[in-house]
């Protein structure tokens, strides 16, 4: 039970920093604002809606829906470290 309540603090800080303004300017130098806002519309809308985010769908739309390189997106990504987002964010990048 320990564990749980563990990783239940963890995922809620992580998206306290994730909805900051200061994970907006952490990234913003790199990949620009715009890139980072559209990163927490859809972790919020996946809170919102209480649904996972697929990777393939967050790809997707970073991608084809709002014009990002594949390039440019794989790197923030990996960059935000999207794995500690699971369970929000479930899928691999790989598979995008």
């Amino acid at each position: 039970m320990q564990n749980l309540d563990s990783e239940f603090i963890d995922i809620i800080d992580l998206v306290d920093f994730t909805f900051s303004s200061n994970f907006v300017e952490k990234w913003s130098f790199k990949y620009g604002r715009r890139l980072a806002r559209l990163f927490q519309i859809k972790i919020m809308k996946s809170l919102e809606s209480r649904k996972v985010l697929k990777m393939s769908m967050l790809y997707k739309f970073l991608v084809t829906d709002s014009g990002f390189s594949t390039e440019v997106v794989k790197n923030f990504l990996l960059d935000v470290d999207y794995e500690i987002y699971s369970p929000i964010i479930s899928g691999s990048l790989e598979a995008s």
